[in-house]
């Protein structure tokens, strides 16, 4: 995009449809959200490095307000940059975001942060966002594969006569869907019924088409997977109800947890005999999962659901594609590095295959989160979090806990030899301990940062 026209367009309260020879600037147009003209046009010429045939017209925030929902349906998405330092600061956008998102539920709404965190971004997707990423630390290769969809719909007059789009709510034979409960590049989860369950389901649906180009190969792989995590029979793993393939989509359904997920539940404190009883029951589940010979690779509060009875299941398997035990090498992508930045583990942060232990190191992150109310590795920036895993030692536990620390230590050790061989030697060390503290009185529960 020139200066120029980027001028016009930020300074605008009010857009025009594009012309024929705006539209020559590239194949469709999505529309950038900020008050700050410097950093929407950097953005703008991240987009057409990432794909050109995509470019951008930028807007303030009082701008956008002022934008028609008509006017909307000219973009194949709108980018919101959202500014979470101080927290406060984010109010205005995230509002703007929502807005949006019961306006136009079939837009694609992209969120570009600076001073966020996970926490940020579980916010961002509760709202309606599609996808998430620190500013400072956007991958050209993520953000191509993201943005890939967006070509794939019709051009933005066909668009708002119909909703046959690649956003439109899936239709799964047999499934109603209630509502959408999350939404990624990759995949959507809806709440959605079935005649043959008697409680509404979890439903994942990922389409095949797009950017995943899915062969026979792909769509077997997906169901043998699926058929080894529908046996994992264990009250702290969540249950495969069903699951299966069509023409656009890839869906599997899990039962539902209305009770929220591990994240939820660090926002008040954790007292020390849940944490030690929240380790445990992931340990067991972990155990049943690498005795499966599969490795979950993402392991994190967010994919660890509470029921009514104060268990701990865990959930999504979408990142153990390719973290299989197998003596195939089709089956495993070192260059794959799945995860989350602050759980994961510094064999994936390097490129390398994480075997079991990797998912130990993510276990000993959320164990230490929950002991101390806080991460034991953290960072301003991405880098920072993620040399920290590297290098950084591990933090010493406070002295009322300090018992604990030798567990942590082999948990959260950079090289997966000094970590516990197995989650069956984890779950062993930690009865040795729970008993050595049987007659201690438990500590006070640690606030969550």
């Amino acid at each position: 995009m020139n200066s120029q026209t980027a001028t016009t367009s930020a300074t605008s309260t009010t857009l025009v449809p594009p012309t024929a020879v705006e539209r020559s600037r590239g194949t469709v147009l999505c529309l950038i959200v900020h008050d700050e003209l410097e950093l929407r046009l950097r953005l703008a010429g991240l987009v057409r490095r990432a794909m050109p045939k995509i470019d951008a017209d930028t807007v303030t925030r009082a701008g956008f307000d002022a934008i028609s929902t008509e006017r909307l349906r000219a973009y194949v998405a709108v980018m919101f940059i959202v500014e979470f330092s101080p927290p406060e600061a984010a109010n205005g956008s995230l509002a703007a975001l929502k807005r949006l998102h019961e306006q136009a539920p079939n837009l694609p709404i992209f969120v570009f942060a600076r001073g966020g965190n996970e926490r940020s971004a579980a916010r961002v997707m509760k709202l309606g966002a599609s996808d998430y990423w620190p500013i400072h630390s956007v991958i050209i290769g993520e953000l191509c594969t993201a943005l890939q969809p967006l070509l794939e719909a019709p051009p933005p007059a066909v668009a708002a006569n119909t909703a046959a789009d690649r956003w439109r709510q899936p239709e799964i034979a047999g499934y109603t869907m209630m509502k959408k409960i999350a939404q990624s590049s990759a995949a959507s989860v809806y709440l959605a019924r079935n005649d043959d369950f008697p409680q509404p389901v979890a439903l994942k649906i990922e389409a095949v088409k797009g950017r995943h180009l899915m062969s026979e190969a792909d769509r077997e792989r997906f169901t043998k997977e699926c058929a080894i995590l529908s046996k994992l029979n264990h009250r702290s793993i969540a249950n495969v109800l069903d699951f299966g393939t069509t023409d656009d989509y890839l869906y599997l359904a899990l039962e539902y947890f209305p009770c929220g997920s591990l994240r939820e539940r660090l926002k008040h404190p954790v007292s020390e005999l849940d944490a030690m009883n929240y380790a445990h029951q992931i340990g067991e589940a972990l155990q049943i999962v690498h005795a499966a010979r599969v490795v979950h690779r993402d392991l994190k509060p967010s994919n660890l659901m509470l029921t009514n009875e104060n268990r701990l299941v865990l959930i999504d398997f979408g990142s153990a594609r390719g973290g299989f035990l197998s003596n195939d090498p089709a089956s495993a992508s070192a260059s794959d590095c799945t995860g989350t930045p602050y759980y994961v583990c510094p064999e994936q942060i390097d490129d390398r295959e994480p075997d079991a232990r990797g998912d130990l190191y993510s276990l000993g992150v959320v164990f230490y989160e929950m002991l101390c109310g806080t991460l034991p590795f953290m960072g301003k920036t991405l880098a920072d979090i993620l040399a920290a895993h590297r290098g950084a030692p591990v933090p010493r536990m406070p002295d009322h806990l300090a018992p604990y620390q030798s567990i942590m230590d082999r948990l959260l050790a950079k090289d997966p030899k000094e970590r516990f061989a197995s989650a069956a030697e984890f779950l062993d060390a930690l009865d040795v301990l729970r008993a050595e503290l049987m007659t201690r009185k438990p500590s006070k529960p640690q606030r969550s940062a």
